[in-house]
């Protein structure tokens, strides 16, 4: 199969959006061809969720992903999460402290709200990390046992793959699944009550 989609070198969410548009062509099937794991990541969830059956495999030091779109009735029972507004409350943390003040206070409450808020037991809908608040998912073990009780009681933990390639932590993710800009908007966007810290 000649790739038709060649995504390398594209930031976030640029190869989202490319099989986004190859789908509303409604051309069928096609490929795409992107440069890293997080494209690769990204994409396929993107496309499965979209109705599709997706192959990857290693390409010339990328991944050349193939994307079959199925039939309508085949994807009745498709759960799609892009797009889909979210009813209940998405926590947004774009640092790893609160406030403005002194970091060592800001960054001991930002640990202290994420406790409270475990101990609830009414979890968000989601949480989305990005920028400085990867940090939360990667490099403080506590502060990442209390994002992952609240993804252990039903909180999706998005955390955003451009921000962990930049801080070079993408390897030391703890809890969450990397998410790209394209889900992230449509997850902020579709808030039915958005928290920002």
């Amino acid at each position: 199969m000649d790739i038709e989609i060649d995504a390398r070198g594209l930031e976030c969410p640029k190869p989202v959006v490319k099989t986004k548009e190859a789908l509303k062509s409604g051309a069928g099937s096609f490929t795409i061809l992107v440069d890293n794991e997080a494209a690769r990541d990204n994409v396929s969830r993107f496309a499965r969720s979209s109705g599709c059956e997706v192959d990857v495999r290693e390409h010339e030091g990328g991944f050349l992903l193939s994307i079959v779109p199925v039939t309508a009735s085949q994807a009745t029972n498709v759960e799609v999460s892009c797009g889909t507004p979210w009813a209940g409350t998405v926590l947004f943390i774009s640092k790893d402290d609160i406030g403005g003040g002194d970091r060592e206070l800001g960054t001991t409450l930002m640990k202290a709200f994420l406790y409270a808020y475990a101990e609830r037991g009414e979890p968000p809908a989601a949480v989305v990390l990005m920028n400085a608040g990867v940090r939360l998912a990667t490099e403080d073990d506590e502060t990442a046992a209390h994002i992952m009780r609240l993804e252990e009681q039903g909180a999706e933990v998005l955390v955003c793959g451009t921000c962990l390639d930049y801080y070079g932590l993408t390897e030391k993710l703890q809890v969450g699944r990397i998410s790209n800009m394209y889900e992230i908007q449509s997850i902020l966007v579709g808030a039915g009550r958005l928290v920002s810290l």
